[in-house]
């Protein structure tokens, strides 16, 4: 996920829709990394879903603590990354269209790679981010699709971001037509992803799952 969020930096049309916020803050707080804005960004988000669950909020979801901080800490060693070792398009000898070509791959294999991660953990139950956890909550509160919410809750966030841009930088700085592409469509192949769910419990839990299910 880390990598396909500095895939969406290094194309520079417009930040993934749940990072919009963190990046922004970045660019206009500089003494903070985008990395550190993840993790405070995302502890609103687990404070969020206290305010959701109330008394039915588990302990185990503070865990979620520990995945952040992790998370943080990859999204800037990879955007170090990247920045060392990844043609930037606006380098490239390229024309316009060709240049933007390469802008619309990038994007579409950070979108790519953030639904792969998004899945990965999701699927088998793990611990997840609390952008995830808190579309969880959300979906589970009003009983709707996992995807569908998703995609709902990163337009909001990229839409706060853009009104926060909009404000400070008096123009669509970090928000761009690549936000919106992404937030539909992380939302739309993290759905295509799920058909791959049964094969991923099968590999991570061979028949243990389904022996469980027998026997209740």
């Amino acid at each position: 996920m880390a990598v396909g969020i500095s895939f969406s930096k290094v194309a520079d049309m417009g930040m993934s829709p749940v990072n919009s916020l963190p990046y922004v803050l970045s660019e206009i707080f500089k003494g903070i990394s985008m990395g550190t804005w993840v993790i405070i960004v995302f502890c609103i988000y687990i404070f969020i879903q206290f305010l959701i669950l109330g008394k039915n909020f588990k302990p185990w979801r503070i865990l979620q603590l520990i995945c952040t901080t992790i998370f943080g800490f990859f999204t800037d060693f990879t955007n170090m990354l990247l920045d060392m070792f990844l043609p930037k398009p606006e380098l490239m000898e390229l024309s316009l269209g060709m240049t933007y070509v390469i802008r619309l791959i990038y994007l579409i294999i950070s979108i790519a790679l953030i639904a792969l991660g998004v899945f990965l953990y999701l699927a088998p139950n793990l611990i997840s981010l609390p952008a995830e956890g808190i579309s969880q909550v959300i979906a589970e509160k009003i009983r709707k699709p996992f995807p569908t919410v998703k995609m709902c809750f990163d337009c909001t966030i990229a839409f706060i971001a853009l009104i926060i841009s909009l404000i400070y930088f008096k123009e669509f700085h970090g928000i761009r037509e690549g936000t919106i592409i992404a937030a539909f469509g992380v939302g739309k192949v993290l759905g295509m992803y799920y058909p791959l769910k049964p094969a991923l419990e099968r590999f991570l839990y061979g028949n243990k799952r389904n022996d469980c299910k027998s026997v209740d």
